[in-house]
């Protein structure tokens, strides 16, 4: 009787010792632990007024773009703090307009940056604005630096890989400096063009052709007319376009010549003036947008 206790009680033992080694390497495997299933993502389009600012998290990682302008910068620190953001791991501000920056450093003051991404401006078309330059102090004074972009550059946002796409040429114009991020993940692929207009498309559909096909088209320049050119459009072939602009906004935005494009090709269309924040959820394989979040 007393063999049998102590073979019962060692197989117990022996179990104990399998379900905590179990656990340990799940614990320590944060892919299977924490971050669900490999492919996972959403994309937040913040409704953030007259401006622009997308958030990117996938297994864990964060990655934001841009951050709204100084009035509305709070909005999206709010956001991130709603969704329980603790850290970004990539910021990129895709131009130094005050629409696209003047938010950051709100951001830069409530949550710890990794990776601060900016392309460098054309020679002569340096900002000076205050915006822009007291950007440049804050970063400095957070001992930051700023990866200066180029096209082919990568990085990884958990199941997601950015590719820095354009621009491809040397624009006086800061609307057609802006960084053009191309997010892939699995069969599903997300287009993000700032603030670039229709020459500037141009010569991103002259040079990569087809190859711009993207899901997801974060509308250019807030849907200006400017924007959203047949050709760019058609190279592109988005299934849903989104577009962010403010309610009532003084620059009639989105413009109806604009609109009428995206509906010719077909596009659905989501709006952060009349719809809210606008999250796309993703596995890789299919896509499901909510508005409101």
């Amino acid at each position: 009787m007393a063999r049998r206790k102590k073979k019962d009680l060692v197989k117990i033992i022996g179990i104990i010792i399998f379900v905590v080694g179990i656990v340990s390497y799940l614990k320590a495997n944060t892919d299977l632990f924490n971050k669900g299933p490999e492919g996972d993502c959403y994309v937040d389009f913040i409704d953030c007024g007259q401006g622009d600012s997308s958030l990117i998290v996938s297994n864990g990682v964060t990655t934001l773009i841009d951050a709204s302008t100084r009035e509305d910068g709070e909005k999206v620190v709010d956001h991130l703090e709603e969704r329980g953001i603790k850290k970004i791991d990539h910021f990129l501000l895709t131009h130094p307009h005050e629409d696209h920056i003047g938010g950051a450093i709100a951001v830069l003051e409530s949550f710890d940056v990794e990776n601060i991404y900016m392309k460098r401006p054309t020679e002569g078309t340096e900002p000076t604005t205050s915006v822009y330059l007291n950007l440049l102090k804050k970063i400095k004074e957070q001992g930051k630096t700023v990866h200066a972009v180029e096209v082919n550059d990568s990085f990884e946002c958990g199941a997601v890989t950015f590719n820095v796409l354009g621009p491809v040429e040397d624009y006086e114009d800061l609307n057609d400096q802006s960084v053009i991020l191309r997010g892939q993940i699995g069969e599903i692929s997300f287009l993000f063009t700032g603030d670039q207009e229709s020459s500037a498309e141009k010569d991103l559909v002259a040079y990569y052709g087809d190859t711009l096909e993207s899901t997801v088209l974060k509308v250019g320049h807030h849907g200006s007319s400017g924007s959203s050119s047949k050709a760019f459009l058609q190279a592109v072939a988005p299934e849903i376009g989104i577009i962010s602009c403010g309610e009532d906004n003084s620059y009639g935005h989105p413009h109806d010549e604009a609109l009428k494009r995206l509906e010719k090709q077909q596009v659905e269309i989501y709006r952060t003036d009349t719809q809210g924040t606008i999250t796309v959820t993703t596995d890789g394989k299919t896509i499901q947008c909510t508005e409101g979040k």
